[in-house]
């Protein structure tokens, strides 16, 4: 953008009736548009130099200082505003005046995590780096004054065309909520909220539960491969099938969780902050020897990777075992549910209670969710 002419002005259409003098402006002219700023100071034209914009005379020494230092503090805002890459606009200017610090808004992310990461999930963190790298592709630069509706809404016009789907723009969304009403919590910055009511509203994804059938699992758990990281996978995924743990929960899971003379996974789970025991059947604890021989208490029994990279390898195993369906972790802690609900018939509350569900309401999505079943129930459904 242009650079803005910065000058100082008399409103002579302000002019006092009685006495003729007129109010000393700043006026900033920028793309088109102007903005006049008055200093609290009046003078007679008669006093004025137009061209110069300043009073003439002796004994305006004071106020020509004070309209010099007003123009130089606002041609330097100006200057290091579009010097580091930012749309400048009046609104940044009006924030200037009136004292509000115009940040980098990466700056106030970093400083927002800092706060935030003790109290979060590796899953969690995990999410906002990928917001934190997609808005970085978006706009290299952002300051806080660029936080708008319609700022979100070109974010939001972006996130479309990656084609991460609803699910992954609607946690890009949330993600992006939350750091700004928590700049403004721990007061790393002041950014008005763009979210909200009458503002730009983030819609909830509708959920398609997927799970794996019987026979699903069982050719996922004779999938064989020589490498070590998919088998892992693999394992970790058979694991979420068998006893419903979320990808978090798998990824931290310590032999110390393990307890086989009781036959309890026990564990705290990095979601909900919840304690949580599952009881071993011979599935499971066949499945966890394999990585607790001669392991540490403190040890990971998986080893290391990421959500992303384990999903990608799910889906490469689900196309081997010529499975048309799209496998994540999470599709395991949906596969143990709706068989326990659907072919096992175990009451909600019990299957509430293995998940880890605070609210038993989160466990109706598994009811009848096999089309199966409502087909067998719909074909006892006859009148007369």
């Amino acid at each position: 953008m242009r650079k803005p002419i910065i000058k100082a002005i008399i409103r002579t259409d302000k002019a006092d009736k009685k006495t003729g003098e007129c109010p000393i402006c700043i006026q900033i002219r920028m793309d088109g548009d102007k903005k006049r700023i008055s200093i609290g100071e009046k003078i007679h034209p008669s006093e004025w130099d137009t061209d110069a914009g300043r009073a003439r005379g002796k004994g305006y020494g004071n106020l020509n200082k004070m309209i010099d230092k007003r123009k130089s503090d606002l041609e330097e805002f100006c200057a290091d505003t579009i010097i580091a890459g930012y749309q400048l606009s009046f609104s940044d200017i009006d924030r200037f005046l009136n004292g509000t610090k115009n940040s980098n808004f990466y700056d106030v992310f970093d400083s927002v995590m800092e706060i935030k990461k003790p109290k979060i999930c590796n899953d969690t963190k995990y999410k906002y780096a990928t917001l934190r790298s997609r808005l970085k592709a978006f706009q290299p630069r952002i300051s806080t004054s660029n936080i708008d509706v319609a700022f979100i809404t070109r974010f939001d016009n972006y996130l479309k065309d990656l084609n991460i789907g609803d699910g992954g723009i609607y946690n890009h969304h949330k993600c992006l909520k939350c750091i700004i009403n928590e700049a403004n919590r721990y007061k790393k910055a002041k950014i008005e909220q763009p979210y909200g009511k009458d503002m730009f509203t983030i819609k909830s994804p509708k959920h398609k539960t997927i799970f794996l059938d019987e026979d699903e699992v069982v050719k996922f758990k004779g999938f064989k491969s020589d490498s070590i990281l998919a088998n892992t996978v693999r394992d970790m995924f058979l694991l979420s099938c068998y006893s419903g743990l979320r990808y978090s929960d798998l990824f931290s899971l310590k032999v110390s969780d393990i307890d086989f003379n009781k036959e309890i996974i026990s564990k705290k789970m990095l979601k909900t902050k919840h304690n949580i025991d599952i009881p071993m059947n011979s599935q499971i604890k066949t499945l966890l020897l394999k990585y607790i021989v001669s392991q540490k208490s403190n040890t990971k029994i998986f080893r290391e990777v990421s959500n992303q990279v384990g999903n990608s390898i799910l889906k490469e195993i689900a196309k081997e075992c010529k499975i048309n369906k799209n496998i994540t972790f999470h599709v395991g802690r949906h596969t143990f549910a709706s068989y326990l609900v659907n072919n096992c018939n175990i009451s909600l509350p019990i299957v509430s209670k293995l998940l880890g569900h605070v609210n038993i309401a989160n466990t109706l999505i598994y009811t009848n969710s096999n089309i199966n079943n409502l087909k067998n129930v719909m074909s006892n459904v006859r009148f007369g």
